[in-house]
């Protein structure tokens, strides 16, 4: 149907709102803003046409937004309650001038004003913790300014391993190519890793994986694993993979490999910047995006987008938080049985704790001291014989306290936990060389 003027006129008038209109008849609609005519036909209407939650283009002055903002006490309140005033605000930079006269201009007593992050104030934060990983717990708002500031490696380059947490994982060339073959069947399973023995016993206890499970179906143990290539980089090591695994097809083996070879771990997600941008308006503020979606916000920071997707948010999508008195903060660890339901029900909290480094202090009287498992550096070389004991067999300690095991297991103390069990911990004897 040709559309004119008359006949969108017609079509407009049957409706009260021209969201109506654009629901009911998309085609007359689009027509009609094609056109440029939409404010034509809707001059007469109620409110021209736009719904009670709508304001048209240039609706929002600076007077009307001062009227609106000093109808809240604080910014979060404004931006919740009417996110289309803020937005506007946001726009026209003039936040701070319609709080100015606010109690705290309009912040809470939770948050500080954009800007807290100095590099100096970061470094002293991430002077706190060992690792990256326990600086991205405990402070994903500094965190995330950090990274933000790509400043991550200066932060941590006097810390042990540079702060990252586990030295194979990170080690240039700590990668191999390795295969289970099971002979007598000519079947055999190729794969790559950074941390052959975590590998290893994941393949072990796997109840999933197609090798694991032949293996207990046929009643046999996993085979030794071959090393086919090492000192491989994480550049490498996919070219190498894929060679062995068709070097295995290519003379007759039946495959194990389920997903396609050439991965580092679990099936990634290919970030564009429209999926990166669909996932950050999802969240309010880049530490709650990387709380939601890591895998999505690390994409964004390596191809430095981080700016661009939270530049229409409130604040730039960064809420920093300040100090909270001590007796504040004691009150509000009360509440909570344990650290980590602090740390989830109020992180504003949890993270002024751990700057005052009163987090020990706040629950000396709680049971356990707060800590839902065992403390960090529990497991000593003491602490894991008393508890290695409580088993017969290496396999029941790893299945029935699998943090302790790994600690064993990193500390490389298994044999030494286990030298006065029966058959030092073995299900069954072990054949030898000369077996």
């Amino acid at each position: 149907m040709k559309w004119t003027k008359e006949t969108l006129q017609n079509e407009a008038d049957k409706y009260l709102t021209r969201n109506e209109f654009s629901k009911n008849n998309s085609k007359a609609y689009n027509a009609a803003s094609d056109k440029k005519i939409m404010n034509e036909l809707f001059k007469n209407h109620k409110n021209q046409g736009y719904s009670n939650k709508q304001v048209r283009k240039g609706y929002w002055s600076n007077e009307k937004l001062q009227k609106e903002a000093n109808k809240y006490v604080t910014r979060n309140e404004f931006c919740i309650k009417n996110p289309s005033a803020y937005s506007a605000t946001i726009k026209k930079k003039i936040i701070n001038e319609l709080f100015k006269n606010h109690k705290n201009h309009g912040h809470t007593n939770k948050q500080v004003p954009f800007g807290y992050w100095t590099t100096e104030r970061l470094q002293a934060e991430a002077d706190k913790y060992l690792t990256r990983t326990e600086f991205s717990k405990n402070n994903s708002g500094a965190y995330s300014a950090a990274s933000d500031k790509k400043i991550m490696d200066e932060l941590f380059k006097k810390h042990q391993n540079n702060g990252y947490s586990d030295k194979e994982e990170w080690k240039e060339n700590s990668y191999v190519v390795y295969a289970y073959e099971l002979k007598d069947f000519n079947k055999v399973y190729v794969g790559l890793t950074n941390n052959m023995i975590r590998r290893d016993r994941e393949h072990l206890f796997s109840e999933k994986e197609k090798l694991s499970l032949f293996c207990k179906k046929n009643n046999l143990p996993l085979p030794k694993y071959k090393i086919l290539e090492d000192n491989l980089n994480n550049k490498n090591v996919r070219n190498f993979e894929e060679y062995w695994y068709k070097f295995y097809k290519d003379n007759g083996w039946d495959m194990f490999n389920v997903a396609k070879t050439g991965s580092l771990g679990a099936a990634a997600t290919k970030w564009t910047k429209k999926s990166l941008q669909k996932e950050a308006d999802k969240c309010i503020t880049r530490s709650e995006f990387s709380i939601k979606n890591g895998s999505a916000y690390t994409a964004a920071s390596n191809k430095k987008l981080m700016d661009e997707l939270f530049k229409n948010h409130p604040n730039q999508g960064l809420i920093i938080t300040s100090d909270w008195t001590k007796e504040a903060l004691q009150e509000e660890a009360n509440k909570y049985k344990t650290r980590r339901t602090f740390q989830i029900k109020n992180p504003s909290a949890y993270l002024a704790s751990s700057r005052k480094k009163i987090i020990d202090e706040l629950f000396q009287n709680h049971p356990n001291k707060g800590y839902f498992g065992k403390p960090n550096g529990y497991w000593t070389k003491e602490t894991l014989q008393e508890e290695a004991n409580e088993y017969l067999t290496r396999s029941e300690f790893s299945i029935k306290n699998k943090g302790a095991y790994h600690t064993a297991s990193n500390k490389k103390i298994i044999d030494e936990l286990f030298q006065n069990h029966p058959n030092n911990g073995y299900i069954k004897k072990t054949k030898t060389k000369n077996n």
